[in-house]
C-alpha cells in the first residue's frame, strides 16, 4: 500500500481481495466494503464524506487513514473525426504525465490504458519505446485512468467505458502484479463490471509473461504484436524478437487458444516497402495458416522521428484482401486518433512543466 505526501494510504491501491479484511479490522461489518467499492469505482467520489449511506463515525475513520485523491487530468485532445480523445494524467507523487486514449465506435466506448511510464522493449516504430522504461504504474494509476475517462464521459452526458484494451504506454504483462490486481477491480461487479470478453491485453511477445497469464484462467483476449514476417526483419524493428522469435510466438498462441478457447490476435504493422510485400503475404500464410487466429492489419502511424511511411490506403486494403483470400481472418484496422498522436505507437510522456490544456 502506497502512502502519499499527506501520510494517507491511497485506497485505490488496496487489492480488492483485502478491502473486506481492512474494513473488518476497523470494527465494521464486511458488507460495508461493498458499499465503499461502489462509491469509489462506480460513483467515483473523491471524499469519504460523500458516502451518505454509511455512519459518520466510519466515514471519519476512513478519512483519517485513506486518501481517495484522483489523478489530475492535465490535458485532453480530441481528434478531428471525434472518434478518439487523448488524455494526459499526472501520476501520483510525480512530475510525469501518462497518456491514455478513449476510442468511440458506435455504442462502444473503449479505454486504451497505459500500464508503464515508458517501455523497455525498444520497438523502433514506437514513441513509447524510445523513452525506455521509467517505472511501472501502480494499481491506482492504472485504475485512475479509467476513472478519469469515465468522469469525462459523464460530463459529456455519454455512457461509461464498455471495453478495455491494455495497448497504451508500456508492456502490461511486464507489470504483471499491478496489471492483474487492476483487472480484479475492472471485472468486479461492484466496481466497473467489465467482463473478460470485453478486455484485451497486448504484448510484444514476452513469452514467460504470456504463460503466466494463461495460468490465471482469465477469459480475456490476447493480442501479440507480430509486425514482421521473418525473424531477421522482426529483430530489426522489435529487439525482443532476439529472445522470443516468431516460431515461439506462434507456439504460445496455439497454446493460449487450447487453454482458453480464445483466438489470439496478431497485430501486423504495415510499413511501406518493408512489411507490405507479396513475400510478406506468402510468409504470413505459411506461418499463421492452419490454426484459429486473427490478424489486425494496421498502417504504421507517423512518429516524431521514425521515418517509417504507411502504404497508400488502396495498398492497405489490397494487402488485407490477399491475406483473406489465403483463408486467414484478416481485418484492416482504422487508426483512430492519429492526428492527435493518440494512435498505436504514438503515445509518449512529458514532464508536468510542459502541460498542454
Amino acid at each position: 500500500m502506497s502512502e502519499g505526501n499527506d501520510g494517507l494510504i491511497r485506497f485505490k491501491n488496496l487489492k480488492i481481495s483485502s478491502v473486506a479484511d481492512v474494513i473488518e479490522k476497523m470494527g465494521e461489518k464486511k458488507f460495508r466494503a461493498t458499499q465503499i467499492m461502489k462509491w469509489v469505482y462506480q460513483k467515483r467520489v473523491d471524499s469519504f464524506e460523500l458516502m451518505n449511506n454509511m455512519p459518520k463515525v466510519l466515514r471519519q475513520k476512513l478519512s483519517e487513514k485513506f486518501s481517495l485523491k484522483k489523478m489530475e487530468l492535465v490535458s485532453t485532445m480530441e481528434s478531428r473525426s471525434r472518434d478518439a480523445v487523448k488524455f494526459g494524467f499526472l501520476l501520483h507523487e510525480s512530475s510525469h504525465i501518462v497518456e491514455s486514449v478513449l476510442l468511440i465506435d458506435r455504442n462502444r466506448r473503449t479505454a486504451c490504458l497505459s500500464s508503464q511510464l515508458g517501455c523497455g522493449l525498444g520497438c523502433v516504430f514506437c514513441e513509447t519505446g524510445k523513452m525506455g522504461l521509467i517505472r511501472n504504474l501502480a494499481q491506482d494509476e492504472i485504475i485512475g485512468q479509467l476513472i478519469g475517462i469515465n468522469d469525462f464521459l459523464e460530463k459529456r452526458g455519454d455512457k461509461s467505458v464498455t471495453n478495455i484494451v491494455f495497448m497504451g504506454m508500456g508492456e502490461a504483462l511486464s507489470n504483471f502484479e499491478n496489471f492483474r490486481s487492476a483487472l480484479d477491480i475492472i471485472m468486479n461487479e461492484d466496481c466497473f463490471n467489465i467482463g473478460g470478453r470485453r478486455i484485451t491485453v497486448s504484448t510484444a511477445g514476452v513469452i514467460p509473461s504470456i504463460e503466466r497469464l494463461m495460468n490465471e484462467d482469465l477469459n480475456i483476449g490476447l493480442a501479440i504484436s507480430l509486425n514482421a514476417f521473418s525473424d531477421k526483419q522482426r529483430s530489426q524493428i522489435m529487439p525482443v524478437n532476439n529472445k522470443y522469435p516468431i516460431a515461439r510466438l506462434i507456439e504460445i498462441a496455439k497454446r493460449y487458444f487450447d487453454k482458453t478457447g480464445r483466438r489470439v490476435t496478431f497485430e501486423y504493422v504495415l510499413i511501406e516497402g518493408e512489411t507490405d510485400t507479396d513475400e510478406a503475404v506468402n510468409a504470413l500464410s505459411n506461418l499463421l495458416g492452419g490454426f484459429p487466429c486473427k490478424i489486425n492489419v494496421i498502417p504504421v502511424n507517423p512518429g516524431k522521428s521514425s521515418g517509417f511511411k504507411s502504404p497508400a490506403e488502396g495498398r492497405l486494403e489490397t494487402f488485407a484482401n490477399k491475406l483473406h483470400q489465403r483463408g486467414l481472418s484478416a481485418t484492416l484496422r482504422k487508426s483512430r486518433g492519429k492526428d492527435i498522436y493518440g494512435a498505436c505507437g504514438q503515445l509518449s510522456s512529458r514532464e508536468s512543466c510542459v502541460r498542454q490544456d
